[in-house]
C-alpha cells in the first residue's frame, strides 16, 4: 500500500483499478444497485442545475446526471479515471483535482454538489464542507454517500470508534487484488462539519438494495436488507 499520509488517498489504488473500475462499476450490484439508487433518489429533479460531480471517478454519476439534463462539472484526481469519464460524458466538463484541497471555481458557481462514495478518502471534513459551501449558490443542495460509521466500525473492528483513521481493505471484485485506503470515521465526524459549515441536514438514508440486486446476488441480498452499508445524506446550504 502506498504511504497512509499520501494525498489524496487511494491515488495509486484507484489508478490500478480504474480500467476494470470503469468496466464492472456500471452493472456491480453494491453500485448499481445498492449506493447509487439511494444516494439519487435523494435527488430533486436537477433540470437545468449547475452540478459538481466531486470525485466524479469514470463518469457514472456524471452520464446520470447529464441525462437528468444538468451542467454537469466533474472532478477527480485520477487521471486514468478521469479519461474514462470524459469518454463516457462527453457533455460535461472535467478537471483533475483534490477535492480535499481548495476547489478551482468561483464562489456560489454551483446549485448541486453530488459525490458518490468519495469523501471517504478526505481526512479533513472541516474544510471540505467549508469548501463545498462556497462553491454552492445559496439555498443550493449538498447530496452524498459516505461508508456507513456502524458497518464500518464492525467491518475493520478498531479499538477506538470516535477516532477517524485510515484503515485499509483488499479489494478483490474489480480484476486483480488491490489495497485501498479509506478514512473511517464515528457519525458525529460526518454530521458536525457538515452543520458547522453551513448546512442544514434535509435527509439521511441507509442504503436499500433493488430487486436487480436480489437477481445478480441473492446470496448476499438478504445480509445487506438487514445490516447498514452506505450512508446517504442530502443537506441545504443555509449562509453563504
Amino acid at each position: 500500500m502506498t504511504d497512509e499520509r499520501e494525498r489524496p488517498l487511494a491515488l495509486s489504488a484507484y489508478e490500478q483499478l480504474a480500467d476494470d473500475y470503469a468496466e464492472r462499476a456500471p452493472t456491480k450490484p453494491f453500485n448499481a444497485d445498492l449506493e447509487r439508487p439511494t444516494t439519487q433518489g435523494l435527488l430533486p429533479d436537477i433540470s437545468g442545475m449547475m452540478v459538481l460531480d466531486a470525485g466524479c471517478g469514470p463518469g457514472i454519476t456524471t452520464e446520470y446526471l447529464l441525462d437528468e439534463d444538468a451542467n454537469v462539472t466533474g472532478i477527480d484526481a485520477s487521471p486514468a479515471m478521469l479519461s474514462h469519464a470524459r469518454e463516457r460524458a462527453q457533455d460535461a466538463e472535467f478537471l483533475r483535482c483534490d477535492f480535499g484541497e481548495d476547489l478551482p471555481f468561483e464562489s456560489n458557481r454551483f446549485d448541486l454538489v453530488y459525490s458518490s462514495l468519495a469523501f471517504d478518502y478526505v481526512e479533513e471534513w472541516d474544510s471540505l464542507f467549508s469548501e463545498l459551501a462556497r462553491v454552492l449558490c445559496a439555498d443550493g443542495l449538498l447530496v452524498f454517500s459516505s461508508g456507513h460509521p456502524v458497518a464500518d466500525y464492525f467491518h475493520f473492528d478498531p479499538e477506538n470508534y470516535f477516532e477517524t483513521e485510515v484503515v485499509s481493505e483488499v479489494w478483490t471484485s474489480f480484476g486483480d487484488p488491490v489495497e485501498v485506503p479509506t478514512y473511517r470515521r464515528p457519525l458525529s465526524a460526518i454530521l458536525n462539519p457538515l452543520l458547522d459549515a453551513g448546512f442544514r441536514l434535509d435527509r439521511i438514508e441507509g442504503s436499500q438494495p433493488t430487486e436487480a440486486f436480489r437477481e445478480k446476488a441473492p446470496e448476499t441480498f438478504e445480509r445487506v436488507s438487514r445490516e447498514p452499508t452506505f450512508l446517504s445524506i442530502r443537506a441545504v446550504m443555509t449562509a453563504n
